[in-house]
């Protein structure tokens, strides 16, 4: 035989889901602060070696220079003598230093241009990832899980304003209620303050 009654469940299923929803907005969080540092690490870690590429080529630009600057001086002592056919020094060995460091600065040159792009691709990936992916985290941590979190616990603080009423009485009491209503009509049923309590605990848990 059924009993008398209304049965609500406890809420302890639901302070559970309230911990879980928290401690997921926690974990995102923490993902996306380590996705950030270690995005951030890698840019670092690139912009060094760029460093390093721009300083290599700063350097072989140099010894290009000075190569330049000696072979000119060279050029410039030179004297023809007839009966060698030539000139007076040859520079040769000043053009050769000259040869090398050019190929040294556009090796320097091909490398630094290609750690450019590759920390430029870089960026890019870490700007997308911002405005999208850590965006999205962001709202949701910030926002959204509080949100859901105080809806949440309204929820809870309804659900047990209704399960602190006592039920029993209330129907045990509707019998009595209705026997009134029937000698007197105008004694109705929702004129009971309990009931108006109820009602109004059932529509605000909505």
């Amino acid at each position: 035989m059924a009993k008398n009654g209304a049965y609500i469940l406890d809420t302890e299923l639901l302070n559970q889901l309230n911990d879980e929803i928290k401690q997921t907005g926690e974990k995102m969080a923490n993902i996306d602060s380590h996705v950030g540092d270690y995005l951030r690490r890698v840019l670092d870690a690139l912009e060094r070696q760029l460093d390093f590429l721009r300083e290599k080529l700063d350097e072989a630009e140099a010894r290009l220079s000075e190569a330049e600057s000696a072979l000119s001086s060279c050029q410039a002592s030179q004297v023809f003598i007839p009966e060698m056919g030539g000139y007076v020094p040859t520079c040769i060995s000043e053009e050769v230093e000259v040869s090398s460091a050019r190929e040294e600065v556009m090796e320097w040159q091909q490398k630094y241009s290609e750690g450019q792009q590759i920390v430029g691709e870089c960026q890019r990936e870490i700007s997308d990832y911002e405005s999208g992916g850590h965006a999205l985290i962001e709202n949701m941590a910030n926002n959204q899980t509080p949100k859901a979190i105080e809806q949440l616990r309204i929820g809870i603080s309804k659900l047990e304003n209704i399960l602190e009423t006592n039920m029993g009485i209330a129907l045990h009491d509707t019998a009595s209620v209705a026997k009134e209503a029937s000698v007197d009509p105008d004694k109705s049923l929702v004129k009971d303050s309990r009931f108006d309590l109820f009602r109004k605990n059932i529509r605000n848990a909505h």
